[in-house]
């Protein structure tokens, strides 16, 4: 699919698709390739060019960044099922998320701001209002756990420098340190090797919120990736992953799988970022390098395992991370969502960027 939108001034040429004359959005060419794409696939009916429309007029008098809008497409054509459905909810939920976005001045520059901040298309001031109102419903949240015995456990992949540290932080930054965990193990040792799925069922603290910055998909994903682990041990993981996950929430508890997406060349960007940052050039190592030159390696794996183990109850959730903004609110958001602690700010929670968001989850 990513192909498809990369090579489709090629297949134009070949196909003759859509003149220029023809495009039913000839005022915007940054969907374009959206409108071609989606002809190519026929899948493109009146419903969808109508939302394209829409959402083109909506870029007239408002910042769209469609770069981000057309990320999301692919992932929402990944997505098992109906594709035509599926993307006139995915263009529906954008227009009304477009048109109910707040309204502020452009960013302001603070005065001690020595670290490279990325731009991003919520103003600062908008940013910090909808974080804070997530961060009081994550007290709400975590108080409720505290009172039912009940667990949270949360999983953050996604490639290198893909803001899944940074979004750990934002979740417990104001949370009670007491009644919460995360986890981010090092190297396994032999014993850890021979035991996987114990290696990491024992950091699962109950009555809390787990986060965990990488997981047991190191087997299926890094150790495949860079030559660390066998064959056996990946097919093994593969096929016992789903049975391992759902004895996990047996007791009626919660589990989450947070994708954390990103471009080639933003990886690259960050990578350099930190290794000129007096406060980060720690956290860029040897194989943070291997991983740029591995990239379609990584790619492969990461499609196997978004096949293989996105399953009805455990979806995986594929946030953009190109905007560390949008992707922090919008994993917080998915959250408490998706757990049914009261009483809970609804306002707060229907704001949406989900133009950003992708759920995998299989029809039943």
């Amino acid at each position: 699919m990513t192909n498809l939108f990369e090579n489709i001034d090629r297949i134009r040429g070949v196909m003759g698709l859509i003149k220029e004359e023809d495009s039913p959005l000839q005022m915007n060419v940054d969907l374009r390739k959206t409108v071609e794409v989606l002809k190519y696939l026929k899948i493109l009916n009146q419903s969808i060019e109508n939302l394209l429309m829409d959402i083109s007029n909506l870029s007239k008098s408002q910042i769209i960044d469609f770069g981000l809008l057309e990320r999301g497409l692919k992932k929402v054509l990944l997505k098992k099922g109906d594709k035509r459905k599926n993307i006139e909810d995915y263009l529906t939920k954008i227009l009304v998320s477009l048109k109910n976005r707040s309204e502020s001045e452009p960013d302001e520059t603070d005065a001690f701001d020595y670290e490279f901040e990325e731009p991003s298309i919520i103003p600062k001031k908008v940013y910090r209002k909808e974080l804070f109102d997530l961060q009081v419903e994550l007290l709400r949240m975590q108080e409720w756990l505290m009172e039912t015995g009940k667990t949270v456990i949360i999983v953050f992949e996604g490639r290198d420098s893909a803001g899944k540290g940074s979004t750990i932080k934002k979740f417990t930054e104001n949370l009670n340190p007491r009644y919460y965990n995360v986890v981010a193990l090092g190297i396994p040792t032999p014993e850890d090797r021979e035991n996987w799925w114990e290696r990491y069922r024992k950091e699962i603290k109950p009555g809390m919120i787990n986060l965990f910055d990488r997981s047991w998909y190191n087997r299926g994903l890094i150790e495949p990736v860079m030559g660390y682990g066998t064959p056996e041990e990946y097919e093994d993981f593969m096929e016992n992953v789903a049975d391992f996950e759902q004895e996990l929430v047996k007791e009626g508890d919660y589990l989450f799988k947070l994708w954390f997406s990103i471009e080639k060349d933003t990886q690259k960007r960050r990578f350099d970022i930190r290794q000129k940052s007096p406060l980060k050039y720690w956290k860029y190592s040897p194989n943070d390098e291997k991983m740029q030159d591995l990239w379609d390696r990584f790619t492969e794996f990461k499609e196997k395992l978004f096949d293989k183990t996105s399953t009805l109850n455990h979806p995986w959730v594929i946030i953009d991370a190109q905007d560390k903004r949008v992707s922090g609110l919008n994993a917080i958001r998915y959250i408490l969502k998706n757990v049914p602690y009261e009483p809970k700010n609804n306002e707060a929670l229907d704001i949406e960027y989900p133009e950003a968001l992708a759920v995998l989850r299989p029809q039943s």
